[in-house]
């Protein structure tokens, strides 16, 4: 996080924005409108409504706020820690996202909306994350419908259901999970890139838990589902449990 300084010369702060802004700290501001009390800049005001929003903040689509979040990354993180909110950023893949803090015995009212994911849904963000855990520092995952329907076929088969439904199913679950911007689109027709956000935002009890289901599931299918899922800290909650994804306000879960 860089300070603000002041020109020796001038006595100006080369961060003031027309003269609104003027505090001594970053971030700071003396106000922006007639009866503001806030005592953030503008921009740092922006970076923390982006990040409530969610789902996450990234370098290559918010290129501006991204570098805000880096400047006021302190500011930020006390302004979202008023609110139960912890701040996960991630430098090395340029993202950024809020997620509940860890409060112990504290009852904190949650501010983020918890989206619930079917299993088939979580199974897929399961199979993602872990092509994202096997890929190398930097390198993007990029895949296609066709090859996640083909790796969760074992499922349909243990439950028993019709094909053309489980389809469909699958098929939501890969639009919803493309609404979240958990997929984003490439180049390439079909071929979507998988958000690296997806190898932070599931603990270890989630993984175990939903781990354990599909093991299940496909043992009475008659199939191994280690492809799918692989190691023991890369799982996610079953199908009532919590989604993870993250949504509409602030990371990998849902806020707002």
């Amino acid at each position: 996080m860089t300070t603000s300084s002041t020109d020796p010369a001038s006595g100006a702060d080369p961060h003031a924005d027309d003269g609104a802004h003027t505090g001594s700290a970053p971030g700071q501001s003396a106000g922006l409108y007639p009866g503001d009390r806030g005592a953030l800049e503008y921009e740092t005001r922006r970076a923390l409504v982006q990040l409530l929003k969610g789902p996450l903040i990234t370098a290559a689509k918010h290129s501006a706020i991204w570098r805000t979040v880096l400047r006021d990354e302190a500011v930020l993180r006390a302004r979202l820690a008023e609110v139960f909110l912890d701040l996960v950023l991630d430098e090395q893949e340029q993202l950024a996202f809020t997620r509940p803090a860890v409060t112990g015995d504290l009852a904190a009212p949650s501010v983020l909306r918890t989206q619930k994911l079917t299993f088939i849904e979580t199974v897929m963000v399961l199979d993602l994350r872990q092509r994202l855990l096997r890929a190398g520092p930097g390198e993007r995952v990029v895949v296609d419908l066709d090859e996640i329907s083909e790796q969760l076929e074992v499922y349909r088969r243990a439950a028993d259901t019709d094909a053309a439904a489980f389809a469909k199913r699958v098929k939501t679950g890969w639009s919803k999970l493309t609404d979240k911007s958990l997929l984003s689109t490439t180049s390439t027709p079909g071929r979507m890139e998988v958000s690296p956000v997806l190898a932070q935002i599931f603990d270890a009890d989630q993984v175990a838990a939903v781990r354990a289901e599909m093991m299940r599931l496909a043992g009475e299918a008659g199939d191994d589902p280690g492809t799918t899922t692989g190691d023991d800290s890369a799982a996610e909650p079953a199908g009532d449990g919590p989604a993870a994804a993250p949504a509409a306000a602030s990371g990998p879960e849902e806020q707002r």
